[in-house]
């Protein structure tokens, strides 16, 4: 097995996700929230991206092995990123709300430890942000309608004390992230466990070792109730402290209101940050190893939810930025995969998981996100998106 295709696996099985934005200035909770920005580079993106929906709504991009609903969700959610095309994210909503299950429920063909049949708490989350994006009703959603929110609730605890679902060892701190960030935007105060095992999970004190402090792996397990050391991180087995689980909880935390992780957490991005070469600003996956767009677009978001600066300031190095490096893999020949962006290990070669991740980044955008503004009238422009302001 070739290490290209266990790294695809994994952002497989961490499948990510979700949404954002609105013209205004939002605020959700404690968390001051901007709209995104729209730019050449990701309205290229959102044009690839809208091109993909089908009449009836469903997404079956060419070469892709996801299932047609997985798809369509990875485009609805970089479409309610940008917040263009809403035509092409209407048709995908509703052919979304027609398949609601086979997206949130464990059918046995993914690698996950929960039960068959049981719903899986990162989809949930992912799916109640998405339609709270879009302006829907998290509590009534589908055909036949469902009550995502106290699908997700449900779970809670239901293996774990103050975890959701069931602590999957790939993936556990976004699974988790995802769901506290549903609940936050959906105007429920998560459960101060459920918040408190993201925080524990951080790679600080005791025999940690140096390259994981301030970070996040997928997952530390417990021997005799005491949480084990993370690992360091490891770039060549895909293992160890990441920039892409620490991304999802610093904005999770930040969501809830709880920041004392957030420097840190930081300074960790910043160590795993390329700061030389024909790449330099951009993330990799795992300290040491290659950047690559996903993680590049997560870490501006964990930035952007930070008040960091992700296109200049001290995340630049030899005048490339994250955003600068981020947009170096967007595919500009002209052609049908023009504004579609590549996968690290394949250049040139479109990748809808590295697209629609990637206009996360592109917009300038964390989550959880805004409601979308309400359709306008045909030959009535709509506002103008707002251009945040950082502080780093």
């Amino acid at each position: 097995m070739t290490k290209q295709f266990t790294r695809a696996m994994k952002l497989f099985r961490r499948g990510t996700v979700v949404l954002l934005i609105a013209s205004l200035a939002y605020v959700a909770g404690p968390v001051l929230q901007v709209s995104a920005i729209t730019t050449t580079v990701s309205t290229r993106t959102s044009d690839w991206l809208a091109a993909q929906v089908g009449s009836d709504g469903a997404v079956n991009v060419p070469g892709e092995t996801f299932s047609a609903t997985t798809q369509t969700m990875y485009v609805a959610n970089g479409l309610a990123a940008s917040g263009q095309h809403r035509d092409a994210l209407t048709r995908a909503m509703g052919y979304i709300a027609t398949h609601v299950n086979e997206w949130v429920v464990n059918d046995g063909s993914g690698s996950t430890v929960a039960p068959l049949g049981a719903d899986l708490p990162e989809r949930l989350g992912e799916l109640i942000l998405l339609v709270h994006t879009v302006g829907g009703d998290p509590t009534s959603f589908g055909s036949p309608a469902t009550d995502l929110l106290a699908r997700a609730q449900a779970l809670y605890s239901v293996s774990v004390p103050g975890f959701y679902g069931y602590q999957e060892p790939y993936s556990a701190v976004q699974d988790q992230s995802f769901v506290v960030m549903a609940l936050v935007a959906s105007g429920i105060t998560p459960p101060s466990a459920a918040v408190q095992w993201i925080a524990d999970q951080q790679c600080v004190g005791g025999t940690n070792p140096a390259g994981a402090l301030g970070g996040w792996q997928a997952f530390r397990v417990s021997t005799n109730n005491v949480l084990n050391d993370c690992d360091a991180p490891d770039a060549v087995n895909y293992a160890g402290a990441d920039t892409n689980s620490t991304a999802f909880a610093v904005q999770a935390l930040k969501a809830a209101g709880e920041t004392a992780a957030i420097p840190s957490a930081l300074a960790f991005l910043h160590a795993a940050q390329t700061a030389s070469g024909q790449q330099a600003g951009g993330f990799p996956w795992f300290t040491g190893g290659d950047p690559d767009p996903n993680s590049t677009a997560l870490a501006i978001q964990a930035l952007i939810a930070a008040g960091e600066s992700p296109t200049g300031g001290a995340w630049t190095f030899n005048g490339s930025s994250p955003f600068s490096i981020l947009s170096s893999w967007q595919i500009t020949t002209p052609g049908p995969d023009f504004g579609s962006l590549y996968a690290a290990w394949q250049p040139g070669v479109p990748s809808l998981l590295a697209t629609f991740q990637g206009l996360w980044g592109l917009t300038l955008t964390a989550f959880p996100f805004p409601v979308l503004p309400a359709l306008v009238e045909p030959g009535i422009p709509e506002s103008t998106p707002t251009v945040p302001t950082f502080t780093g």
